[in-house]
Protein backbone atom coordinates (compact mmCIF):
# COMPACT_ATOMS: atom_id res chain seq x y z
CA UNK A 1 0.00 0.00 0.00
CA UNK A 2 1.44 3.70 -0.69
CA UNK A 3 0.61 6.64 1.44
CA UNK A 4 -0.82 9.59 0.01
CA UNK A 5 -0.04 13.03 1.65
CA UNK A 6 -1.93 16.13 0.47
CA UNK A 7 -1.05 19.75 1.80
CA UNK A 8 -1.76 23.23 1.57
CA UNK A 9 -5.07 24.65 0.00
CA UNK A 10 -7.20 22.24 -1.98
CA UNK A 11 -9.06 24.68 -4.65
CA UNK A 12 -9.33 23.79 -8.24
CA UNK A 13 -9.08 19.62 -6.75
CA UNK A 14 -9.54 17.07 -9.69
CA UNK A 15 -9.72 13.84 -10.96
CA UNK A 16 -6.08 13.25 -11.12
CA UNK A 17 -6.08 12.04 -7.65
CA UNK A 18 -8.05 9.14 -8.65
CA UNK A 19 -4.99 6.94 -9.42
CA UNK A 20 -3.35 8.11 -6.13
CA UNK A 21 -5.68 7.72 -4.00
CA UNK A 22 -7.19 4.58 -5.02
CA UNK A 23 -7.06 1.86 -2.61
CA UNK A 24 -4.36 3.94 -0.56
CA UNK A 25 -4.23 5.58 3.00
CA UNK A 26 -4.78 9.21 2.37
CA UNK A 27 -3.23 11.89 5.03
CA UNK A 28 -4.74 15.44 4.14
CA UNK A 29 -3.62 18.82 5.94
CA UNK A 30 -5.63 22.05 4.68
CA UNK A 31 -6.56 25.26 5.59
CA UNK A 32 -10.07 26.63 7.00
CA UNK A 33 -10.41 29.72 5.37
CA UNK A 34 -10.24 31.70 1.61
CA UNK A 35 -13.31 29.48 0.11
CA UNK A 36 -11.46 26.04 0.78
CA UNK A 37 -14.27 24.61 2.57
CA UNK A 38 -15.92 23.89 -0.67
CA UNK A 39 -13.27 21.81 -1.84
CA UNK A 40 -12.64 19.66 1.66
CA UNK A 41 -16.66 19.00 1.10
CA UNK A 42 -15.24 17.96 -2.42
CA UNK A 43 -12.56 15.90 -1.13
CA UNK A 44 -14.82 13.64 0.90
CA UNK A 45 -16.60 12.76 -2.41
CA UNK A 46 -13.21 10.31 -2.98
CA UNK A 47 -13.27 8.71 0.65
CA UNK A 48 -15.33 6.18 -1.13
CA UNK A 49 -12.09 5.13 -3.51
CA UNK A 50 -9.30 5.26 -0.64
CA UNK A 51 -8.53 2.64 1.87
CA UNK A 52 -8.84 5.42 4.65
CA UNK A 53 -8.79 9.29 4.44
CA UNK A 54 -7.81 11.33 7.37
CA UNK A 55 -8.48 15.09 7.09
CA UNK A 56 -7.10 17.78 9.21
CA UNK A 57 -8.44 21.07 8.60
CA UNK A 58 -6.82 24.47 10.89
CA UNK A 59 -6.93 28.37 10.46
CA UNK A 60 -3.85 29.70 8.66
CA UNK A 61 -1.04 29.72 11.16
CA UNK A 62 1.92 31.95 9.11
CA UNK A 63 1.23 34.95 6.22
CA UNK A 64 4.22 33.54 4.37
CA UNK A 65 3.30 31.17 1.88
CA UNK A 66 6.31 29.11 2.25
CA UNK A 67 6.09 28.58 5.37
CA UNK A 68 2.84 27.88 5.53
CA UNK A 69 3.03 24.70 3.15
CA UNK A 70 6.09 23.77 3.88
CA UNK A 71 4.15 23.40 8.10
CA UNK A 72 0.42 21.90 6.40
CA UNK A 73 3.45 19.17 4.71
CA UNK A 74 4.94 18.60 8.01
CA UNK A 75 1.09 18.16 9.98
CA UNK A 76 -0.09 15.69 7.02
CA UNK A 77 2.91 13.72 7.54
CA UNK A 78 1.88 13.96 11.43
CA UNK A 79 -0.76 12.53 10.75
CA UNK A 80 0.29 9.01 9.87
CA UNK A 81 0.41 6.79 13.08
CA UNK A 82 2.51 4.04 11.39
CA UNK A 83 4.72 5.56 8.49
CA UNK A 84 7.03 2.61 8.24
CA UNK A 85 3.93 -0.04 6.78
CA UNK A 86 4.09 2.18 3.67
CA UNK A 87 5.81 0.80 0.41
CA UNK A 88 6.12 4.18 -0.22
CA UNK A 89 5.08 7.53 -0.22
CA UNK A 90 3.89 10.28 -2.51
CA UNK A 91 3.01 13.83 -1.48
CA UNK A 92 1.47 16.24 -4.38
CA UNK A 93 -0.71 18.88 -4.86
CA UNK A 94 -4.58 18.17 -6.30
CA UNK A 95 -4.66 21.10 -8.59
CA UNK A 96 -2.58 20.07 -11.34
CA UNK A 97 -4.18 20.13 -15.19
CA UNK A 98 -6.24 16.60 -15.23
CA UNK A 99 -5.35 14.16 -17.89
CA UNK A 100 -1.92 15.62 -18.52
CA UNK A 101 -0.06 14.02 -14.94
CA UNK A 102 2.34 11.13 -15.76
CA UNK A 103 3.65 9.16 -12.89
CA UNK A 104 4.41 5.29 -12.63
CA UNK A 105 6.53 5.21 -9.24
CA UNK A 106 9.28 2.80 -10.00
CA UNK A 107 11.27 4.32 -7.66
CA UNK A 108 14.09 1.79 -7.62
CA UNK A 109 15.11 2.14 -11.11
CA UNK A 110 15.12 5.75 -10.90
CA UNK A 111 17.70 5.13 -7.90
CA UNK A 112 19.29 2.39 -10.05
CA UNK A 113 19.62 4.76 -12.81
CA UNK A 114 20.94 7.37 -10.52
CA UNK A 115 23.26 5.51 -8.86
CA UNK A 116 25.03 3.84 -12.29
CA UNK A 117 24.93 7.40 -14.07
CA UNK A 118 26.81 9.33 -10.90
CA UNK A 119 29.04 6.83 -9.46
CA UNK A 120 30.33 6.86 -7.37
CA UNK A 121 28.51 10.07 -6.28
CA UNK A 122 25.41 7.93 -4.68
CA UNK A 123 27.80 5.17 -2.72
CA UNK A 124 27.21 6.64 0.47
CA UNK A 125 23.18 5.89 -0.17
CA UNK A 126 20.32 3.43 -0.19
CA UNK A 127 16.96 4.11 -2.52
CA UNK A 128 15.18 4.94 0.78
CA UNK A 129 17.53 7.89 1.62
CA UNK A 130 15.97 9.82 -1.56
CA UNK A 131 13.08 11.72 -2.87
CA UNK A 132 11.90 11.08 -6.33
CA UNK A 133 10.96 14.11 -8.64
CA UNK A 134 11.28 16.43 -11.31
CA UNK A 135 14.12 18.69 -11.34
CA UNK A 136 14.02 22.19 -13.43
CA UNK A 137 17.50 23.31 -13.83
CA UNK A 138 18.56 22.70 -9.90
CA UNK A 139 15.80 22.62 -8.14
CA UNK A 140 13.27 20.16 -7.13
CA UNK A 141 9.39 20.64 -8.38
CA UNK A 142 7.72 20.52 -4.87
CA UNK A 143 4.18 20.09 -6.64
CA UNK A 144 4.99 16.08 -6.52
CA UNK A 145 7.65 13.91 -5.11
CA UNK A 146 7.98 10.68 -3.41
CA UNK A 147 10.12 8.77 -1.35
CA UNK A 148 10.19 5.91 0.84
CA UNK A 149 9.43 6.39 4.48
CA UNK A 150 12.84 6.80 5.58
CA UNK A 151 12.92 9.65 3.51
CA UNK A 152 9.59 11.31 4.63
CA UNK A 153 11.01 10.88 8.79
CA UNK A 154 14.17 12.96 7.69
CA UNK A 155 12.67 16.08 5.84
CA UNK A 156 8.94 15.92 7.56
CA UNK A 157 9.39 14.29 11.08
CA UNK A 158 11.81 17.54 12.74
CA UNK A 159 10.90 18.45 16.11
CA UNK A 160 12.36 22.31 15.66
CA UNK A 161 10.82 22.34 12.56
CA UNK A 162 9.78 26.37 12.87
CA UNK A 163 13.63 27.10 14.26
CA UNK A 164 14.95 25.69 11.06
CA UNK A 165 12.17 26.81 8.59
CA UNK A 166 13.40 30.73 9.68
CA UNK A 167 16.87 29.97 9.82
CA UNK A 168 16.98 28.64 6.16
CA UNK A 169 14.51 30.91 4.63
CA UNK A 170 16.86 33.72 6.25
CA UNK A 171 20.09 32.32 4.77
CA UNK A 172 18.32 32.10 1.04
CA UNK A 173 16.64 35.60 1.34
CA UNK A 174 20.16 37.22 2.08
CA UNK A 175 21.44 35.35 -0.82
CA UNK A 176 18.65 35.63 -3.27
CA UNK A 177 16.27 38.67 -2.74
CA UNK A 178 12.88 38.51 -0.80
CA UNK A 179 11.11 36.55 -4.07
CA UNK A 180 13.28 34.03 -4.26
CA UNK A 181 10.95 30.79 -5.60
CA UNK A 182 10.13 28.27 -3.24
CA UNK A 183 11.40 25.64 -4.89
CA UNK A 184 15.04 26.88 -4.18
CA UNK A 185 14.06 26.61 -0.75
CA UNK A 186 12.30 22.76 -1.04
CA UNK A 187 15.96 21.71 -2.62
CA UNK A 188 17.83 23.21 -0.13
CA UNK A 189 16.03 22.44 2.71
CA UNK A 190 16.51 18.42 0.96
CA UNK A 191 19.85 19.35 0.92
CA UNK A 192 20.02 20.38 4.75
CA UNK A 193 18.66 16.94 5.87
CA UNK A 194 21.14 15.00 3.89
CA UNK A 195 18.05 13.50 1.58
CA UNK A 196 19.57 12.83 -2.35
CA UNK A 197 17.24 14.16 -4.76
CA UNK A 198 16.92 11.44 -7.94
CA UNK A 199 15.03 12.07 -11.57
CA UNK A 200 12.08 10.50 -11.62
CA UNK A 201 12.23 10.25 -15.05
CA UNK A 202 8.76 8.82 -15.90
CA UNK A 203 7.29 11.99 -13.88
CA UNK A 204 5.10 14.34 -16.18
CA UNK A 205 3.69 17.42 -14.40
CA UNK A 206 1.69 19.69 -15.42
CA UNK A 207 0.56 22.98 -15.09
CA UNK A 208 -1.32 24.42 -12.09
CA UNK A 209 -5.44 24.86 -12.96
CA UNK A 210 -5.46 28.46 -12.19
Amino acid sequence: MVGIIISGYLHNLNNNIRPFIENNDVFVHTWGDNDNERWITKLERYRKYTNNLTIKVEQPKYNTKLFSYLYSTISAVSLIPDIDKYEYLVKFKPNLIEGKLKYKGALEDYFYKGYISSKPLLSEYKKEDCIYGSMYYKTLDERLFSGYPLSFKKLFRILDYEVKIKELHTELEKRYGENYEGSIFWTKWCKKHDVPIIIDTDLKIPNNIM
